[in-house]
């Protein structure tokens, strides 16, 4: 028996629902089209994916999504937006911007149902998926190279420490040699440009002078995360990097 989909979309869109190619592919769906009627169906039986299509609601299908979040609730959503709308912010919501196409739909309903397992890590508002090499933050996938994905997992096992850049040599390009990390620091120029708002000034990924690199979670809350990455002295046990 497929997974459980709750789909909530306008009430006249029959001829554009997403129903149709859900059930071909042997999900059940459940389709509801008010916001009433949304939270009933949550609360008599929570699915295992929401979609939420904004494009022809006559209510704001955003607030759904933030209530969710507010009760902390697990259930993934996909949030469908017309073409160019902005990520709304809200965690733990993928956006799908436009009219989607068959298999656009059903590559983000499978992966937001695929089991999570040791291959998927996730710190702040980044989930990076080290089987299939790709990051996602603010609701957008992006896909990165191996070394890149090694890169960025190493970072995100380590928050709020200071690696050196021997460390990451290493680590990623299984070496030593130090003469040269023009490679390193071009892939750290890289990494900035897909996680960072503005890779000038950025916000997760901070250099420590003379050291190395720090992964800073912003505006988290715990006391390591709040460290100012340029105060931070100790540097990483090696050890305790799986």
């Amino acid at each position: 028996m497929g997974a459980h989909i709750l789909l909530v979309e306008g009430g006249k869109s029959a001829a554009n629902s997403c129903a149709p190619i859900l059930e071909e592919h042997g999900f059940q769906v459940e389709q509801v089209c008010t916001y009433r009627a949304a939270c009933a169906a949550l609360e008599a039986n929570p699915p295992d994916l929401l979609i939420v299509d904004t494009r022809r609601l006559r209510f704001n299908g955003l607030r759904l999504c933030e209530a969710l979040n507010v009760e902390e609730n697990s259930i993934p959503i996909l949030l469908i937006v017309p073409e160019g709308q902005k990520h709304p912010g809200c965690p733990g919501v993928t956006l799908l911007c436009g009219e989607p196409t068959r298999r656009r739909l059903l590559r983000q309903v499978k992966r937001l149902l695929s089991p999570r397992s040791n291959h998927l890590l996730k710190v702040g508002g980044i989930t990076l998926d080290i089987q299939q090499r790709t990051v996602t933050l603010r609701g957008e996938e992006h896909h990165l190279t191996p070394r890149l994905t090694r890169l960025l997992e190493i970072f995100m096992r380590n928050s709020g420490r200071v690696l050196t850049r021997a460390f990451l040599m290493k680590e990623v390009w299984h070496t030593n040699y130090l003469d040269d990390t023009r490679t390193l620091e071009v892939h750290i120029h890289w990494l900035r440009k897909i996680i960072e708002d503005d890779f000038r000034h950025p916000s997760y990924l901070i250099t420590v002078r003379k050291v190395g690199y720090c992964f800073n979670v912003p505006r988290q809350t715990t006391r390591r995360a709040r460290s100012d990455a340029s105060g931070i002295s100790r540097e990483v046990d090696h050890r305790e990097v799986s």
